[in-house]
């Protein structure tokens, strides 16, 4: 059963206050515990480990499209998807024809740096992704020379919430580790320091290992294949 932001956040001062559960918060508590909850919730989209969870979105690749916009449904102009800005992409293919045409996700860098001739069209081979403050760019290279089902498999931003919202697009195993995060947040931030007991904060470590633990996402950190854009590395490399 889902919980209201309201309610969420009330529990999670409750793990900070001697107060009864009955004593209904004071001054602008539930303003700043709803603040604290989406400044949380956004920062988990830096490396995508935290942010919950992996879907596959399909979107219907147009001839010579090169470029794929993510963002939120209010996001100006609108997005391509709609799905929230794209925090941590996974995987990206197309599909024609039930053939399946991996993307290599290159780095944005690399792909710049590169010798290119723009525009391209043809079968796409690469993904690179340009990440900005409210939307993902996804640059298709080369363009598509024909019409292709494009299949995402990532990470999306959650929605930023409102008191009166409630958390049903996210799985109850996660409201649990959330609502420590939260609560440790506020203690800090409304002078409660002291009420972060050692025994929340081995609670609270314990719950981020499990969400650690079921997240698809790899933050190893891999060296470069050859499987670059052209031949710059060969040249590079004396090879």
């Amino acid at each position: 059963m889902s919980q209201t932001v309201k309610q969420f956040v009330t529990d999670a001062y409750q793990l900070i206050s001697a107060n009864s559960p009955t004593v209904p918060l004071q001054g602008n508590d539930m303003l700043k515990g709803v603040q604290f909850l989406n400044e949380l919730i956004q920062s988990y989209s830096g490396t995508g480990l935290m942010t919950t969870i992996s879907k596959e979105i399909s979107y219907q690749l147009s001839i010579g499209q090169s470029e794929i916009t993510f963002a939120d449904p209010d996001y100006t102009p609108a997005a391509d998807v709609q799905e929230g800005r794209l925090a941590n992409t996974q995987n990206v293919y197309l599909l024609l024809e039930n053939v399946t045409y991996p993307l290599i996700i290159q780095n944005r860098n690399t792909f710049l740096s590169s010798y290119k001739f723009d525009p391209q069209i043809g079968l796409p081979r690469f993904a690179i992704i340009y990440n900005e403050v409210d939307v993902t760019r996804m640059r298709i290279y080369p363009g598509a020379s024909q019409a292709y089902e494009l299949r995402v498999y990532g990470k999306f931003e959650l929605p930023e919430y409102t008191e009166n919202d409630d958390l049903s697009n996210l799985p109850l195993y996660y409201n649990r580790y959330l609502k420590f995060a939260l609560a440790r947040d506020l203690a800090m931030y409304k002078g409660r320091a002291e009420a972060w007991t050692d025994r929340l904060e081995l609670m609270y470590v314990q719950a981020k290992m499990d969400m650690e633990s079921v997240s698809t996402t790899n933050l190893v950190i891999e060296t470069e294949n050859e499987s670059l854009l052209n031949g710059a590395f060969r040249v590079r490399s004396g090879v």
